[in-house]
């Protein structure tokens, strides 16, 4: 039997192989428009395929069949991965899926160019934190607000500094809510991928921080006051210039890590965070 004709792996053939979608086929299209419409090769691998070569062949077929959509060539260039977002057949399938209007759906249509390295930072987070979860019998991930949901509705705090109101809009990376056997732990994550040290991050970040956690709009829209920041960076200087910075006024509300130092074999027990009031580093899940 002749071999079949390889596709290429930029731009679409006239009359691509026919295709026959399957379960998996599904839940990665779901998968995708559920992690803010776009994930990396690696993360489609991580989470539905043990080859390589097998999830390069099936993905180039969701491809050639328009319900998938990847980059050009000049526009992988400028990406550490390929990545992928959902195309209109594929937008309409999980529209389907979820009994949802295609037009109502809010698919990405294509990624965010000027962030998406940001944006896989945060989805290797949030997959961290799934397989965590999933190895803990006692902890489970009840909910993942994405981003795209801050940006679409984002709160509207005023606080004071120094005598001036402000006014700031929230847009956090995403927030989560961990459930374990005596309770429920809210958080609020931060994805720093800046690499020089920023002097306005006690301004920027952890006033306005303090202040939404505080707010009427924070418990309006989940149901309860209390939550934490996570803050997670590229080295150990920009960590430590955030935590000067914090000026030991977070009351522990802020935990502070590297990307170095998080997995799904860290994230939840292992002590990776550094509170600005603690000499010591703590668990995502210490109480105190």
């Amino acid at each position: 039997m002749a071999n079949k004709k390889r596709l290429p792996r930029y731009g679409r053939v006239p009359k691509p192989p026919a295709i026959r979608l399957t379960e998996r086929d599904r839940h990665i299209l779901e998968a995708i428009h559920s992690f803010d419409g776009m994930l990396g090769f690696s993360q489609i691998r991580r989470l539905f395929f043990t080859g390589k070569s097998q999830a390069e062949e099936r993905l180039k077929l969701l491809y050639q069949n328009g319900y998938l959509n990847r980059p050009n060539r000049g526009q992988r260039m400028r990406m550490p991965e390929m990545v992928y977002w959902l195309d209109r057949a594929g937008a309409e399938i999980v529209a389907s899926l979820t009994g949802t209007p295609v037009n109502k759906l809010g698919w990405r249509r294509e990624p965010r160019w000027f962030q998406v390295e940001h944006d896989l930072a945060v989805n290797n987070f949030r997959l961290d934190l799934i397989e965590a979860c999933h190895d803990d019998a006692e902890i489970s991930l009840e909910v993942w607000v994405p981003e795209s949901e801050f940006w679409a509705n984002p709160d509207t705090i005023v606080y004071t500094n120094k005598g001036k109101e402000i006014w700031r809009q929230i847009r956090p990376d995403g927030y989560f809510m961990l459930a374990t056997p005596k309770l429920y732990l809210r958080y609020l994550v931060e994805i720093d991928r800046s690499t020089e040290d920023n002097p306005r991050f006690f301004r920027e970040k952890i006033l306005p921080g303090m202040a939404y956690l505080n707010s009427e709009e924070y418990g309006d829209r989940f149901g309860h006051r209390s939550g934490r920041w996570l803050i997670v960076t590229t080295t150990e200087r920009r960590l430590r210039n955030m935590l000067s910075q914090a000026e030991r006024k977070t009351k522990g509300l802020f935990y502070f890590t590297t990307y170095d130092k998080l997995s799904s074999k860290t994230i939840l027990h292992a002590p990776i965070w550094k509170r600005e009031d603690r000499k010591e580093l703590v668990p995502l899940l210490f109480i105190g």
